[in-house]
């Protein structure tokens, strides 16, 4: 156990604190988004997707922005901090957003910014691993920073739900934007701090003046088939409730236990993830992911009661574990003196999913309805699967 120590160095257990803290305001937040719109503006499928949407493509426009820069030197722990902030100020627009088209402006561009606290912290928890960590082992400390993250979101749903249903959407997302600000004030004391590296982006070697990283033909694959993953899990995220009330005709508030169960499902697979990751490569790990996302998506088309969708949550974790758990490393091991960019630009593959995943809601579940809908995400992801198949370990081919 001795050489696993590094893992629980105090700089080690505050990224994971940080990250837990960061995660369970996300799982109050993010499941019970759709719930709010309907309840309190009366959103359509498509006004549902619409706002995804512009929140995935706002996000994806400014991370990759900040991602870049602050590979040439910006302090990440002042942008997971503003992060945070810009978090308190989108949950506040949200709680006092007379309408819906309100909300959909000023919480949207608030978001937006929000959105880097997550690449960045994965970007500063790298590069505090580089400098304290044996290089075996970083998978492993990946596998439990997004494992921390994972334990946020066994409690986290059900509370989301809990405190609206109990509070209202106002009280609940004043709540969230007052625990927003808390996180970032304790995120700037308590983070580890590293040195702040700058970096010179990789040019390709038919653009010697290039400006801008040269992105892996590997990663470009990669990059389409985790928006398509990520894509039918954020329509799965969001149908989740109004499918269990529509077609089961169960309570809403149930897929808080259900995505509860999931994470709490996730956290040793991550584990096993991170311990395997030592011993071979993390592309084979991540395929057996995309095949845990086609079986559960199929698994739901078929379902006909809430312990079959409880059950499927195993391979929910799969998912997880494996695509979320490990991609991060992966991108970052692609790109390995570009760590906040390849960070970003696995987050970006997320947000893109996001858009993609807000438009099978507006668009495939406003057409055939939340039950075909999951069908449909089962042949998506079969596609990614594929995708990943022919796709190649770009540090292994050098």
């Amino acid at each position: 156990m001795k050489k696993y120590a590094p893992l629980f160095r105090a700089g080690a257990v505050m990224t994971y604190v940080t990250a837990f803290l960061i995660g369970s305001i996300y799982a109050q937040m993010i499941p019970t988004l759709s719930l709010y719109l309907v309840k309190r503006y009366g959103s359509t499928p498509i006004e549902i997707g619409l706002f995804f949407v512009v929140l995935s493509v706002g996000t994806i426009a400014v991370s990759q922005v900040i991602g870049v820069l602050s590979d040439r030197g910006m302090n990440r722990l002042i942008l997971v901090c503003g992060g945070l902030f810009a978090g308190a100020a989108a949950c506040l627009c949200f709680a006092l957003s007379p309408s819906y088209w309100i909300a959909l402006g000023l919480g949207v561009i608030a978001f937006s910014f929000a959105g880097i606290t997550l690449p960045q912290i994965n970007a500063l928890g790298r590069e505090y691993a580089d400098e304290t960590i044996e290089p075996e082992h970083i998978p492993l400390y990946n596998a439990v920073l997004r494992a921390t993250f994972a334990l946020s979101w066994v409690g986290g749903p059900p509370l989301g739900f809990i405190l609206q249903h109990a509070l209202g959407a106002t009280s609940h997302y004043l709540w969230l934007a007052v625990a927003h600000g808390v996180v970032g004030f304790l995120a700037w004391f308590f983070l580890p701090r590293v040195k702040i590296k700058k970096q010179q982006p990789i040019a390709p070697l038919d653009e010697r003046n290039a400006t801008t990283p040269s992105i892996p033909t590997n990663l470009k694959i990669a990059f389409i088939a985790c928006a398509i993953l990520f894509g039918v899990n954020q329509s799965y995220i969001i149908a989740l409730p109004l499918y269990l009330n529509e077609y089961l005709g169960i309570a809403s508030h149930l897929t808080g236990y259900i995505m509860g169960t999931a994470a709490a499902l996730e956290i040793p697979i991550m584990i096993m993830g991170g311990i395997l990751a030592a011993k071979i490569s993390l592309l084979p790990l991540i395929r057996v992911g995309a095949l845990g996302a086609f079986l559960l998506y199929l698994g739901i088309w078929l379902s006909s009661g809430l312990w079959h969708i409880i059950a499927l949550q195993v391979f929910n974790a799969i998912f997880v574990g494996f695509v979320a758990g490990l991609g991060m490393t992966w991108y970052q091991d692609q790109m390995p003196s570009l760590t906040g960019t390849a960070s970003s630009l696995f987050n970006n593959a997320i947000n893109t999913g996001n858009v993609l995943g807000s438009l099978i809601i507006g668009i495939i579940a406003a057409w055939i309805g939340y039950h075909h809908m999951y069908a449909a995400n089962a042949m998506f992801a079969l596609v990614a699967l594929a995708l990943l198949a022919i796709c190649k370990d770009h540090t292994k081919s050098l």
